[in-house]
């Protein structure tokens, strides 16, 4: 699966995209929404699932799933330490396919990737 990581906290994207790795998945990381906004236009058809922090520099999560929302094939999932229910609403009305409050466990989110791929 093709991933798109974009969270700007070093330590948390890189032991993520490790550990994403590390189960067989190709990860392209990003520290900011910008960034990664361009990625995703350039390279929508092989994008699988976008994994995005909310607050990011430079384009936040909202303006992430907002651009990617042409995209009817690519999975969202935000991650934030804003769990508040508006902030959740939010983002489900944005696109968003997952919300995951921060902290988490990288085998729930693995867990939560596998549904979201999973044949209903």
């Amino acid at each position: 699966m093709n991933i798109v990581l974009i969270e700007d906290e070093d330590l948390l994207r890189k032991s993520l995209a490790y550990f994403l790795r590390s189960h067989d998945h190709q990860v392209e990381e990003f520290d900011n929404g910008a960034d990664a906004i361009v990625y995703i236009h350039k390279n929508h058809e092989a994008i699988d699932l976008i994994i995005t922090d909310l607050n990011l520099p430079f384009a936040g999560g909202k303006q992430v799933l907002h651009s990617s929302n042409p995209y009817k094939q690519i999975k969202k999932i935000v991650l934030t330490s804003y769990s508040m229910e508006s902030n959740e609403l939010e983002v489900f009305d944005l696109g968003g396919d997952d919300f995951i409050a921060k902290p988490f466990s990288p085998q729930v989110l693995l867990k939560r990737i596998e549904k979201l791929f999973s044949p209903m």
